[in-house]
């Protein structure tokens, strides 16, 4: 159904300083930042992606961990799978210029997505 780990999404209170955080204590890129929406950072090191994404105070998202993302070379069809096998799913969107995503959920409630590959 999927080809890999996309990568993790962190909710944060604060994006700008999660960003200065990453890059300049973890020595994350900055390959996107836009403060009103997210940020997506690469450790060359790792090979590794990690996107931030903002929430209000007090959130119940952010301190619970990160939310793994799936990339999928065909959203709709991995969506309908899911679908059809029962598992709750939200609707997909995107961001700004950010390929497609969709939420999904475990069986115990832990948030999960995919993302769709770019072409």
């Amino acid at each position: 159904m999927f080809k890999k780990l996309s990568h993790p999404m962190m909710y944060v209170t604060d994006l700008d300083r999660a960003v200065k955080f990453y890059s300049e204590k973890l020595n994350f890129q900055v390959r996107f930042h836009h403060p009103d929406a997210f940020a997506s950072l690469f450790h060359p090191g790792m090979n590794q992606r990690l996107d931030l994404h903002p929430t209000e105070a007090d959130s119940k998202d952010v301190g619970y961990g990160p939310i793994f993302y799936f990339l999928s070379d065909n959203l709709d069809r991995d969506l309908a799978l899911l679908r059809s096998s029962g598992v709750k799913t939200g609707e997909p969107k995107r961001e700004g210029n950010s390929p497609r995503f969709v939420t999904f959920w475990d069986s115990e409630g832990n948030a999960l997505g995919i993302e769709e590959e770019s072409k």
